[in-house]
C-alpha cells in the first residue's frame, strides 16, 4: 500500500514549476504588438524595458481609468481597461524583472 501512495504522490507532484507570469504570456503578445517583445519600444512607442514596477502600475491604473498621460494615453484606454488589477501587479513585477523566460 505505501508504494502504491508513493507513486501515487510523485505523479500527482508536478514536475515542471509553475510559471506565475502564465496568465500574462497569454496577453503579453498584445503588449509587445507596440512595446516589443522585450519591451524596447517599436516604432516610436515607448519603451518599458528598465522600468519599475510601480511606474508601469501606476501607469496602466492611470490608463485604466482613462486619465491622460501623454499624446498616446487613448490608444492605452481600451488596452487596459481589459486587464484586471492583478494583472496589472502582474505586468509591473514582469517587466520589472526584465521578460523572464518561462
Amino acid at each position: 500500500m505505501k508504494k502504491v501512495l508513493l507513486l501515487t504522490a510523485l505523479i500527482a507532484t508536478p514536475s515542471v514549476a509553475e510559471d506565475r507570469f502564465e496568465d500574462i504570456r497569454r496577453i503579453w503578445p498584445t503588449c509587445a504588438a507596440c512595446h516589443g517583445t522585450q519591451g524596447q519600444g517599436v516604432s516610436g512607442m515607448p519603451a518599458l524595458a528598465g522600468r519599475d514596477a510601480d511606474y508601469i502600475i501606476s501607469a496602466l491604473t492611470q490608463y485604466k481609468n482613462k486619465e491622460q498621460r501623454g499624446a498616446l494615453s487613448s490608444l492605452m484606454w481600451q488596452q487596459a481597461s481589459l486587464i484586471s488589477d492583478g494583472q496589472i501587479g502582474s505586468i509591473g513585477v514582469f517587466v520589472q524583472e526584465e521578460f523572464p523566460a518561462q
